[in-house]
């Protein structure tokens, strides 16, 4: 009995290493897609080679996501939402809403050069695989919120005009957004950064001119 006991253990503990069950079947699929989209591109990634990184059965994988590019909009959608996370930090430890502003953009550009995550998935994979209005809506759904927070508290502190504040953040997101482009496709990254910095804090300091 005792035997039969120790065979099982190490038989589900071999399991556990083979799967993800702490996080749960959803998320070991999102962390072993995150896996193989940051080292090959979409279309070379197979369902099988997720379902083997994740140790999940493909029943479940239908069940969360009926198609592989369902998967990669979930991971797309996490990869946005711990940038502005990330952004928001940055924010949030700044004086005023105006340098808030300034950080974020600030943040936002860091990222685009340095951060292969987002570079890799969140601007250029998602871009080709999603099409321009499907990577565009998750990137104003989930960044829009923050932006448009941001500026208002900025109007009403008296920092900025009081432009209406949905469409000054939209304005502003997509000019970010045709900055990080211009970075991730760069071959010297940190100087497109640089450049598109100076720009776009610019731009920024002219709306309280």
């Amino acid at each position: 009995m005792i035997g039969k006991l120790t065979r099982a253990g190490m038989e589900v503990k071999a399991q556990r290493r083979r799967g993800r069950p702490s996080r749960g079947a959803r998320e070991s699929l999102i962390d072993a897609a995150r896996e193989l989209f940051l080292a090959a591109e979409y279309d070379t990634v197979s369902t099988a080679q997720i379902l083997e990184r994740s140790g999940v059965s493909r029943g479940a994988l239908y069940h969360h996501f009926p198609s592989k590019l369902d998967l990669f909009r979930a991971v797309y959608e996490e990869c946005e939402r711990r940038l502005v996370e990330e952004i928001g930090a940055d924010v949030l430890s700044a004086r005023t809403p105006f340098e808030g502003l300034i950080a974020g953009a600030r943040s936002y550009l860091r990222h685009c050069e340095s951060d292969e995550e987002f570079r890799r998935i969140g601007l250029t994979q998602s871009r080709a695989v999603l099409g321009w209005e499907g990577w565009r809506a998750v990137a104003a759904d989930l960044g829009i919120g923050v932006v448009v927070a941001v500026v208002t508290a900025a109007i009403e502190a008296g920092e900025i005009p009081p432009h209406d504040p949905e469409a000054l953040a939209i304005v502003l997101l997509g000019t970010l957004i045709e900055a990080a482009m211009l970075i991730a496709v760069a071959e010297d990254r940190p100087a497109a950064r640089g450049r598109s910095e100076v720009v776009i804090v610019d731009l920024l300091e002219g709306l309280r001119r």
